[in-house]
């Protein structure tokens, strides 16, 4: 730990004995001349080993950034379609429709010419920034814990909570009855505070710490699996657009998906690794049964968890799937599998009562990702205790 480091995390911690920002600030700028985004991280994970509480940085993070922010080093990003300048160009045009529509409605709405379904309308648009949240927790913030730097994600996520959690205020007070104007402008006003705050947390503090930590192989995985969560107040952007992404990508990748960091040792999946005993042990605690058979009809796999519905051996592997069925039902199987094997069909549910027993028999289609047929799953699952949840709801 440095002698900057503890110099910074000392000042920080003026913050939380009650020492005025402006104080801070002049004491910050007199000490320092430039701050790494390392350094901000190594601070307030100080902070926190000696004894301040996640929720006492979280509480005064605004104030954090307020000192800190002129100081910050290697901030903005100007390529094209790359995720750190997507992620900026959401701020830039979420702050445009705050102070475009947004606030000039709250406005017209004390003075009449602003009425309720429009004020509601703007509430689901401004709902679009938690998918900017949720692609920062989710995509972003696990290389960063990844790096040892852990407080600064906490702190952050905390305060995405509260504000989401005052956006939910803002709704209900807009769909009280009678309304309550007071209420409305008070809800409104502390969550465009909040989220304002946010997005200077975010471009002045978040985003060199993102440039200082990743590499081009995380920003191209991060960039693959962005649509799983959307974007949001892009539109219009310049270089933050939805083509601008997809062509950042296509242009890395060539439209070839990359799988997720491999390590040695352990069984490589494009999503995640297993060690072989973490793999057996995970199919085998799920509370369906697997079996697998290949494109050919020949059984590769079963799953061997505590609740089998139909018992299985070892000694089925290799076998023709038909040949393991009673011989009435065989043509029925057949059907089924050249159905799949045609691409006429993805699946089959079939429901089996054994007394007070309910069985739920499925098949599924295996197909790779140009969609031949690789062969059938069956996943069977006793599901009495599920309808009696549901039953006693």
């Amino acid at each position: 730990m440095t002698d900057r480091i503890r110099t910074l995390a000392a000042l920080l911690k003026k913050l939380h004995a009650g020492e005025p920002v402006a104080n801070v600030y002049q004491e910050m700028a007199a000490q320092f001349d430039g701050i790494s985004a390392n350094e901000l991280a190594k601070a307030e994970e100080l902070l926190a080993s000696s004894g301040v509480p996640i929720a006492e940085i979280q509480r005064l993070s605004t104030e954090h950034t307020a000192v800190v922010a002129e100081q910050m080093q290697d901030k903005g990003y100007e390529e094209n379609g790359h995720p750190l300048t997507v992620f900026i160009g959401e701020n830039k045009g979420f702050v445009a429709f705050l102070k475009q529509k947004l606030q000039p409605a709250l406005q017209g709405y004390k003075t009449g010419e602003t009425d309720m379904a429009q004020l509601q309308l703007l509430a689901d648009e401004f709902a679009g920034i938690f998918r900017h949240y949720d692609r920062k927790e989710n995509l972003f913030f696990p290389y960063l814990e990844q790096a040892g730097i852990t407080v600064p994600p906490m702190v952050m996520w905390g305060v995405d909570d509260v504000i989401r959690n005052l956006a939910r205020m803002w709704n209900d007070a807009l769909t009280q009855t009678p309304p309550d104007p007071k209420r409305i402008e008070l809800a409104a006003t502390r969550l465009i505070q909040q989220a304002v705050d946010m997005v200077q947390k975010e471009n002045e503090i978040l985003v060199p710490m993102l440039k200082s930590t990743l590499t081009e192989a995380d920003w191209i995985l991060c960039a693959q699996e962005s649509e799983t969560y959307g974007y949001a107040f892009h539109q219009g952007i310049e270089g933050a657009s939805l083509s601008d992404a997809r062509t950042w990508l296509m242009e890395k990748t060539g439209d070839k998906k990359q799988p997720a960091p491999e390590e040695e040792g352990r069984i490589s999946l494009p999503s995640g690794n297993f060690t072989k005993e973490e793999l057996i042990c995970m199919l085998n605690t799920l509370p369906t049964d697997l079996t697998f058979a290949d494109k050919d009809n020949i059984i590769r796999y079963y799953s061997e968890g505590k609740g089998q519905v139909f018992s299985r051996t070892r000694t089925i592997i290799g076998r023709d799937l038909l040949l393991c069925h009673p011989p009435q039902i065989v043509p029925a199987i057949r059907k089924l599998i050249e159905a799949f094997r045609a691409g006429t069909k993805e699946q089959e549910i079939v429901p089996m009562r054994r007394g007070n027993r309910l069985d739920l028999v499925r098949y599924y289609a295996v197909r790779n990702e140009e969609g031949a047929f690789m062969g059938t799953l069956e996943v069977t699952e006793e599901v009495s205790d599920i309808l009696h949840l549901w039953e006693e709801k």
